[in-house]
């Protein structure tokens, strides 16, 4: 990446760009004396949030990679994955800081175009944990990209709460940098203190997943004036909680994307309200440069496939080879469904691994959350599948609001179909989130399988 300007405050402390330039080239110089090559990788923890941004940019001006994790990962975990990526070194900046993984680093065996730069792990489409890779060369066409669809430029300020070992993070410290933009680092998400913020400190962009949106509208009150984009994403958003954030002003901007794809490839304009409907399945036109094949949406939705300059080198192995996960031709098959529309405009429709047989009938589960989201007094819900011997599958609603399960059951079955009607119903005060912000599915299932829903 190049060399950093941007303003970067965190807890209070501001380092303006000529400040936060020296500490970065002084990093840089601290890990080539201790051995770091280019084409090398690094693990951090993404907490300090200020400290993993200069070791980012540090390692950008070596030509080296890093792999973030999750601050107080297990350490057999955080071995697992170093092996799993060949890691060569780990950052602790707390105590011991650079210290090699191995008695010999390798040397990697890639192209300079094909280095990683950075490494993300990502439950991926299939479910099961990898370690997405992605190089300088697409971190720059993504980044370029969305700041010009955004407007991010050295006049802006971006509040970051997101973590910066997950995509959706990490993604606006490189946008942050190549703009020269005005950064505010969090160390997760707090949102009292994100809501306090965004209205004394000018801040023109934030991301956020809905659970984010929807806990930052429970506190009241209109949208700060000084925010320009409110770029939601990471999972689909109800329109029920788009209506709520449109009405209390916010400049709400859909996105599509994934680890896979460096952050987002689609991003719509401002919501509105057209005609009394509002349509959140339609997550906007394509970023310059970026394909996808995709049926018309006169035509059934199918599995989509992906290629842009944004677009990961692939999944990890030892050897940090490109490739593994692509198809021929670059193309990248994530598990959504999707369609273009007439005027090019991608729409979503669920996944492939979101679908049930119940009774004989493919029910989507996306749908029937979405339905169910539409009833009065329900703020959030998600659907957990579990198996039945008789129907195949059997649908239980988690919800928060203050309708009870009575009345929502009366309601799904005014407005569902026999198969897509839950069978069980449960109340919480607040849906369990991940550390990404994203509802975290199995400790939700887990509670409805303690339940006996």
């Amino acid at each position: 990446m190049n060399d950093p300007g941007l303003v970067l405050i965190t807890d209070g402390d501001r380092l303006e760009a000529d400040a936060f330039a020296h500490q970065v080239a002084e990093r840089a110089v601290a890990f080539m004396e201790c051995g770091l090559r280019p084409g090398q990788v690094v693990m951090a923890p993404d907490s300090p949030a200020l400290d993993l941004t200069l070791t980012m940019l540090a390692l950008g001006r070596i030509g080296a990679g890093l792999f973030p994790y999750r601050s107080g990962l297990d350490p057999t975990e955080r071995l697992a994955l170093a092996k799993l990526a060949g890691v060569e070194w780990l950052w602790n900046p707390d105590s011991t800081g650079l210290v090699p993984l191995s008695d010999a680093t390798q040397t990697t065996h890639v192209s300079p175009e094909s280095r990683a730069a950075l490494l993300i792990k990502t439950s991926g489409s299939s479910g099961h944990p990898q370690i997405v890779m992605h190089g300088y060369a697409g971190l720059r066409a993504s980044a370029s990209r969305v700041n010009a669809r955004l407007g991010v430029t050295a006049e802006s300020t971006w509040l970051c709460c997101l973590r910066l070992s997950h995509i959706g993070g990490a993604a606006i410290l490189y946008r942050a940098a190549r703009a020269g933009a005005r950064l505010r680092l969090h160390d997760g998400f707090d949102a009292p203190t994100v809501r306090r913020e965004l209205e004394a400190h000018g801040v023109t962009h934030v991301s956020l997943v809905p659970p984010m949106l929807a806990r930052l509208l429970d506190l009241g009150g209109r949208a700060p004036p000084s925010l320009r984009v409110v770029l939601v994403g990471g999972q689909a958003l109800s329109r029920p909680l788009a209506e709520r954030a449109l009405a209390a002003g916010w400049p709400i901007r859909l996105t599509y994307g994934m680890t896979e794809t460096g952050s987002q490839i689609a991003t719509s304009g401002p919501l509105a309200v057209d005609d009394g409907e509002l349509d959140t399945s339609l997550v906007g036109t394509l970023l310059p440069d970026v394909d996808v094949e995709a049926p018309g949406c006169d035509a059934s939705p199918e599995r989509l496939r992906i290629r842009g300059p944004m677009l990961m080198l692939g999944y990890a192995n030892p050897e940090r080879r490109p490739g593994q996960g692509l198809e021929e031709g670059g193309w990248f098959a994530p598990a959504d469904l999707g369609c273009l529309t007439d005027t090019e405009q991608l729409r979503i429709l669920g996944r492939t691994d979101d679908r049930r047989v119940i009774g004989g009938t493919n029910v989507s589960l996306t749908k029937v959350a979405q339905v169910v989201q539409e009833a009065p007094g329900v703020s959030e819900v998600q659907i957990v599948a579990g198996l039945d011997p008789v129907w195949g599958h059997r649908l239980t609603a988690v919800y928060a609001g203050t309708r009870d399960e009575t009345e929502l059951a009366d309601w799904c079955q005014s407005h569902l179909s026999g198969p897509e009607c839950p069978r069980a119903f449960l109340r919480l005060e607040w849906l369990p989130l991940l550390d990404s912000g994203k509802y975290d599915r199995a400790r939700i299932a887990a509670l409805v399988q303690s339940s006996g829903c």
